[in-house]
This record gives C-alpha cells, structure tokens and sequence, in this order.
C-alpha cells in the first residue's frame, strides 16, 4: 500500500491512539477516551468515546461521557492512602475509605486542593490567598489576605521639629495626642484575629508560592516585579474580521527575567498589615557573589526546615540553602551546582519523611540523576551512569521512589521502583523495547502502562499487580495502519569529526533508486529528542508517514539528534554553548559518510529539513557548508538570535548581544547567507508569535542583497508550525518538488 504525498501531514487516518486516562477513587476501574470508529474530517473532531476497564482485566466496557466526567483527575491522598480530596466541575470534595465521598463545599470557579503537611486540613489558593477546610465539619478559614504595603509620609526635617516645637509649648497638642494614642490603643485592644497578611511590596508585583508550615509561625511566599519591557508586535492580515489588526508577544533577548525574591513575614493575625516587614531571604551579592534571582522556597512537614532555591541571573549557578526564617539568613548552603556553560534547572525537590532530607536532580556527574541531600550539607547519588532520570516521585507509603530513566537505552524510558535510601532498581513494565508511562492505581499496587513501541501505535495495557504479566487493553490502528509495510528502521550511532557520538533514527528504502538518496528530519528545540523507540507521529514536519512516502521511493529517511539534544548528558545538551550552527550541525555533517559507508547512500544526494530549531539548522547547514547537502527547507526558523527571546537564548549565548555580541554572530543564519549555494526553500507564518515573521523576511532581504537564489513561501494564518491543512499540505508539495528536483531526478 502506498501512501499519498497529501496524506502524511496528518495520520488521524492511521487510527488513534487511548487518550485521557484515569482510575476511580476506589481503584476499581481505570476510565479512558478511545475512538474505535476515526473520522477524518476537517471540521471540528467528534469527541472521542469513553470506556473503561476493570482492575482484574476481566471487563472492559463503554460508559457514558456524564458517567466519564464524574471520575475526577487532579486526586490528592493522604499517605496512608485512606482519604481523599478534589475539586471537579464547581465542588470541593472528600473521599474517604468505608465512608465514600461527600461534597465539602460548592463554589464558582476552580481550584486546586491539597492536604496541609500534618493532613487535618485541605488548603487551596483563591484569589491570591491561602485557605483551608476542615474535613470533618466543613469549617472554612481563611489563612493569609494580600496586602499592598503603604508607604509612611514622610516629614521633611524642618517640619518635623516644627511639630516637636508645637507640643512642646502647647497644652492642646499634647491633649490631642494623648486622645489619639488612646483611641488608637482601645482599637488595637478590640481587634479580632485576621488572616495573616502576605505583603505586597508594589501593587504590580506578583505573589506566587504562598505557604504556611505545620506551626502555624510563618508566611512565606515568592515576590516578582512585573516586566516594564517592551512587549514585540506582528498582524494578522487574513481573520475572521476581516480588519487588520496587531497582536502582541514576549520581548526580545536582554529583557532580563524579574528578579524573583524569597519573602517571609509573620503569621500573626492581630499585626497592623501596614507595620509588618518583609524578611527577606537574603540574596545580594554577598550572599552568593553574583546577581540572583530565586526559585522557590520549601517547608520539610515538621515545619522545621526552610530551604530556599536561587539561581544566579547568568544561568551558570544554581544554590540550595538552609533558611533562618526568623532572620532570612543562610544557615549553610547545602547544594550547589556550577557550569561553565549553562545549569540544567530541573524543577522541585522531593522532602523525605524525616525532614532532615530531601532529593533533588543534578548533572553534577555529567548525566541528569537523583542525589540525596541532608541538613549538613551531605550529598550523595541515589542513582548514576551514563543514562538519565526522566522523571521521579515518591511512593504514597514513602517507601521507595518511582523512576522513569533511560537507563535501557537513551531512546527508551521505563519505570522502576528503587529503595527510598538508594539500592537496586526493578523495572515495573515488562513490555520490550519502547517507552512506557504508568497511571499507578490510588494504591499504587495496579498500574496501567501507556506504551509506545518502534511500528505500533501507542496502546494501554494494564498491570493487575505490579508483578503480573500485562493485559493488552487496546490494539489501535485502521485497517490501513495495519495494511501498511512500514519500512524497518534502525537505532544508530556514530562519530562526527572530533570523535564525539550522535545518534540517530535510520528509515531503510523498501526500493531501490539509482540515486541512492537521503533525507535528514532535524527536530525542533534544539535542546529535545527526536529519536524514540516509539511510533513516530506524523504532521507537517516528518514522521512515520513521511518516512513510508520516501522510503517507498528508494529514499533512506534519517531522525537526526544532533549535538545539544536532550536525553544525552551535560556534554551533548552544552555542546552549542556560545556556538549554535556549529558542532549540532556538524552532526548532520558527519551523517553523510556515515550514511554513505552503511547505508550505500549517495553522499551527493542528500537534502534536509525542519521546523524551529530545525530550520534555523537547516539554514546553517546550507550557509556554512554549501555542497554538502543538495537543497534544504527552513520553516518557522529563527534566523537571528537576537531577535529571539531571553531565557532560551542567553542561557546558550552567555548573555545578551551586548555582553558577548561574537556568540550571537557566530550563531546567527543571517551573518552567514553569504555560503549559500544550493536550493533553499523558507517556509513562515505570518502570526508565528514565537519565531516571528520578521525573522525571516529580515533574512529574505538580506539573500536578495546578496543576489541568492531561494524560495520564501508565507502562510497568512498559521502560526509556529503549521496548524491549517492548506499550509501542511503545501508545505509538503513543495517539499517533495524539491527533492524530485535535486535528490530523485
């Protein structure tokens, strides 16, 4: 069966895959979308069918949507696993064993619950301020109210004594200041309990993080200035109005992040709000030796233990500290982590039962791991290798840890559960090469595993025992899925001109052509994955259906990942440091011997494309090495990174243009037009609100100056990537005109 060019763009034809998942609250059935009937329409998507499945496997059934939606998601236990609270289409509710759920409270709006550390009450945030309920009366309490501090007047020095003369001559005065104290003392002695109040430096400012711990003692809560920089514009030519109209989006590289600040204020309900002081955490240059911003603040349950989280504003340190609450000062620094290039800011940390220590991520070893910090100081790894920790939580019993690594292969994940001290590791799905993410049943003694695998779309199976053999749930797939000989590939890699190792994803022809072609998919991001032992979907910029339409034409499909993707250690994500184009495109380089010594490829046939990241590669892949590839399409792609955001691009490109204005000139496309020699097609949309228009019509002007010979196609209403079905199907016309022209013809 060969697939049409029009059809790669989009595989819903292929079938679907289970979509959202969950387990009852009595862990008696897992609910899930699945369309066993697909409809490909261009019109708005038919909602999915639910069904669901018993614990044992023996019953898999269809339910209504209404009997689907009354399953709630966003679940939070308690750890003994006997109680239970959400809140799901307008109620707050509790749940608990041998009694069922009951309704605390009905309200507008959404919220999102949680047990307090010592699990009597069910906190959530409303409005800005922190409030709890106590589930076994339904009593209500509001804990903080935000406070906009007020800024005493302030006399200037000759009024000032000019009012000390006044009382000192006068009987009235002191009269009238003796009434006023009086009055302001019976007010301060009728005063009822307040909330706490959360101080708001400015009215502007953003609260964020709000928290009390068990003792009741402290607020602590997370301060950001609003951003004052100038926002970046585009129009929209071509909507629903037919009136051209402006949007706006985020700034331009060195509009610097807000520094964040760690705040910590008393929780006393009788203060004044306008007499209490900020303590805050402290974080001047003293403290760390560099301008930092901070992260996040975090209570252990006992209350006993604050620690705070900081990163310095260059992106090449991050701190853990031990807080003093009633001062803000460090106690100790307990974790640092430095590089030369950037720091991997993996989020959160994980407190362990005893409160005297915690787990967080580092790279610290060159691979992303779990290490085990403690009040003094001490670290240790609980995990290590060349492999990484995908993802990690703590048991509800708090008894060992639940891991996804990639320890089996860097295109693989699975689960493994693994001692709360550290120690061997059992892997939880057994299901073979591929990628799994488990759904634990609430007493996480059943699991369903979402599966992916290299031909098969993704499926359910499930676990009714953690150590029981899996039950297949779901086979998707179309008749024409499974029709389909779709062309083996093979989990490759090799070395690029300084010795350093790339992997990649290698499609096989099922023909044969006299030009023994290639093409390269270069992902996005830059710093992502492209290469899984999974099914990979198909859209407008490649995937499996793609790789079929070439492969069907004697064309061998590569999935590049390149130097700086993830899923690899330090070494690879850093290796675009102050240099994007260079060693992540000398990857795709050194594929093309590689492809020709395995893979009997045509070294002087072979085109690349991508989207993003991919087509800013793409477009060095062609500037600075004209004869390599024989023609290219770059799409949304950023063509010069001072025009692109801060966060991504200063972190790689030590700082702003200012600071180091060679790194952005090496790395930028646009300084490097000049080397084109081949064919190039550009691809934007003009409402691309990430990698705006301008980038590549600024480029567009700059081939034309320079007399190159290129393709620009616009699409007027799609956005990064495409989102119509006429770009995606032009996109690929185009596309694939140019291969036939320079790589089959």
């Amino acid at each position: 069966m060969r697939v049409p060019l029009d059809s790669t763009t989009d595989g819903r034809w292929l079938g679907a895959s289970p979509g959202t998942g969950r387990w009852d609250v009595e862990g008696r059935w897992y609910y899930f979308t699945y369309d066993t009937l697909v409809v490909v329409s261009d019109s708005v998507t038919p909602e999915a069918a639910w069904w669901r499945i018993s614990r044992d496997g023996r019953r898999v059934e269809s339910v209504t949507r209404e009997a689907a939606l009354a399953v709630p998601s966003g679940v939070e236990w308690t750890r003994d696993g006997t109680r239970a609270t959400w809140f799901h289409r307008g109620e707050l509710r509790i749940w608990e064993r041998g009694k069922g759920e009951r309704v605390v409270q009905r309200r507008a709006g959404s919220v999102r619950p949680s047990w307090s550390p010592d699990e009597r009450e069910v906190r959530f945030l409303d409005g800005g301020d922190l409030y709890a309920v106590v589930p076994t009366s339904g009593e209500m309490r509001q804990l903080t109210r935000t406070h906009t501090a007020k800024e005493a007047p302030k006399d200037k020095p000759v009024n000032v004594e000019l009012k000390r003369q006044q009382l000192e001559i006068f009987d009235f005065t002191k009269v009238n200041k003796a009434q006023r104290d009086s009055a302001d003392a019976r007010r301060r002695r009728d005063m009822v309990e307040m909330p706490a109040a959360v101080i708001k430096p400015k009215a502007n400012d953003n609260i964020g993080g709000i928290d009390m711990p068990v003792t009741g003692k402290y607020v602590t809560y997370m301060v950001t200035p609003r951003s004052d920089d100038p926002q970046t514009s585009w129009s929209n030519f071509v909507n629903d109005s037919g009136v051209v109209y402006t949007a706006t989006g985020r700034a331009k590289v060195g509009a610097a992040p807000a520094k964040g600040r760690a705040a910590i204020v008393p929780a006393d309900g009788m203060l004044e709000p306008d007499s209490i002081k900020i303590t805050w955490v402290k974080d001047d240059t003293t403290a760390f030796g560099k301008p930092v911003r901070a992260l996040a603040l975090s209570w252990n349950r006992q209350g006993t233990r604050l620690v705070a989280v900081y990163a310095s504003m260059d992106y090449k340190d991050r701190w853990i500290v031990l807080v003093n609450p009633d001062s803000g000062t460090h106690v100790r620094t307990l974790h640092h982590e430095h590089d030369e290039a950037w720091v991997q800011e993996f989020s959160g940390l994980t407190w362990l039962p005893d409160g005297e220590h915690f787990a967080v991520r580092s790279e610290s070893s060159g691979w992303g791991h779990l290490y085990l910090v403690d009040m003094n100081g001490g670290v240790r790894p609980l995990t290590s290798g060349a492999w990484e920790v995908r993802g990690h939580s703590l048991s509800r019993d708090e008894r060992h840890w639940w891991l996804s690594t990639s320890e089996a292969h860097p295109s693989e994940v699975h689960t493994y559960r693994m001692p709360l001290m550290g120690g061997a590791r059992t892997r939880i799905d057994h299901l073979g090469e591929g990628q799994a993410t488990l759904a634990m049943a609430p007493d996480e003694r059943a699991a369903v595993v979402r599966w992916s695998e290299p031909e098969q779309l993704t499926d359910l199976y499930l676990l009714p025992t953690l150590d029981a053999k899996p039950i297949r749930v779901t086979r998707s797939g179309t008749d024409a899925f499974w029709r389909i000989q779709w062309p083996a590939s093979d989990y490759v890699a090799f070395t690029d001109d300084r010795g350093d190792s790339v992997w990649a994803r290698v499609y096989r022809p099922t023909t044969t052509h006299p030009n023994r072609p290639a093409v390269l998919e270069i992902h996005g991001a830059g710093y992502a994955q492209g290469v899984h032992k999974s099914f990979k979907n198909s859209g407008a910029h490649g995937g499996s259906l793609y790789a079929k339409y070439l492969a069907d034409r004697g064309v061998t499909y590569v999935v590049l990942d390149y130097r700086a993707s993830a899923g690899y250690g330090r070494d690879v994500r850093t290796a675009v440091y102050r240099s994007m184009g260079d060693r992540d495109v000398a990857s795709a380089v050194a594929a093309v011997p590689f492809l020709r010594d395995r893979y009997n490829v045509n070294p002087e046939r072979i085109g690349l494309f991508g989207c993003s990241y991919g087509g800013f590669y793409t477009l060095m892949a062609l500037f600075k090495h004209p004869g390599v590839f024989k023609g290219g399409v770059a799409q949304c792609s950023v063509t010069d990174w001072a025009h692109y955001n801060h966060w991504y691009t200063a972190r790689i490109l030590n700082g702003d243009p200012k600071a180091d204005s060679a790194a952005y000139r090496a790395s930028s496309p646009i300084y490097h037009a000049a080397g084109l020699q081949d064919r190039l097609i550009i691809q934007h949309g003009i409402v691309d609100g990430n990698v705006q228009y301008q980038d590549a019509i600024r480029l567009v002007q700059r081939l034309m100056e320079l007399g190159k010979d290129f393709e620009f196609v616009t699409y007027p209403i799609d956005a990064h990537g495409w989102q119509s079905r006429w770009a995606k199907r032009d996109s690929q016309r185009r596309m694939q005109k140019l291969w036939d022209e320079v790589l089959l013809n």
